[in-house]
């Protein structure tokens, strides 16, 4: 009695271990890459002001940057710009030399300084930079565009790619033997994909990576908008 026992509890183990492979072993995955876009139209820009000085003495040169970043400073603030949105980022003084017959002239002491601006009332913003090239002693450049609320509109560019996950998930599924699918996980980094720990075969897993876009996660311009794009790994289990 004891004997038979023994024999039917091996057997009962074994179905176990049996059942719990066959689980395993039917452990699939598709793994989608997928782009969210959001575009709008920007509400704020930025640019650079260089303002340069070129005097024959170094007293000279720095009274002259010191009245003109001041003239400068109320002119922007005329226009309605913040205190906050200038940013001063660099002064610097050095010998200014030109050629003149196969020789080197000096010419003075040339100081400068470096100024970023921001416009958040972007309808001002030709009046503006209009204005300020005129003034000889100013070089502006590097005028971009962007949005006052990027934090938000990038979450909105996720969910955009969630959705488009799930869709091109739906189109895969009907190339596939299984029909049901359900997410293991959401990031916006790169993921590995979920095996069971115990799981060591690799034909038993299905996992593909699909790309639903060319476009990298950045912001661009174009056509007067602004594009947030945002990337989004999302894997699914398929049953």
């Amino acid at each position: 009695m004891k004997t038979i026992f023994g024999i039917l509890s091996f057997i009962l183990l074994f179905g176990c271990q049996s059942n719990s492979h066959d689980e395993r072993s039917k452990f699939k995955t598709i793994m989608i890459k997928s782009y969210g876009q959001i575009e709008t139209l920007p509400d704020l820009a930025t640019f650079y002001i260089n303002l340069n000085c070129l005097e024959n003495s170094v007293k000279l040169s720095k009274k002259c940057l010191v009245d003109k970043t001041n003239e400068l400073n109320s002119k922007l603030i005329s226009f309605g710009i913040n205190k906050d949105d200038i940013l001063t980022t660099s002064v610097n003084m050095n010998k200014s030399y030109t050629w003149a017959k196969n020789t080197r002239v000096f010419q003075g002491y040339n100081s400068s300084t470096m100024m970023f601006i921001t416009i958040r009332d972007i309808d001002k913003l030709d009046e503006i930079y209009s204005e300020l090239l005129e003034n000889r002693n100013l070089d502006l450049g590097g005028l971009s565009y962007s949005h006052s609320k990027i934090d938000s509109l990038k979450n909105e560019a996720y969910v955009d790619a969630l959705k488009k996950a799930s869709v091109l998930a739906d189109k895969l599924l009907i190339e596939l033997p299984e029909s049901k699918k359900e997410i293991l996980k959401i990031g916006n980094v790169e993921i590995s994909s979920s095996l069971p720990q115990t799981f060591e075969s690799k034909d038993a897993s299905y996992e593909e990576a699909v790309e639903t876009s060319a476009q990298n996660q950045s912001i661009n311009i174009s056509k007067g908008t602004v594009s947030i794009n945002s990337t989004l790994y999302v894997e699914y289990q398929i049953k």
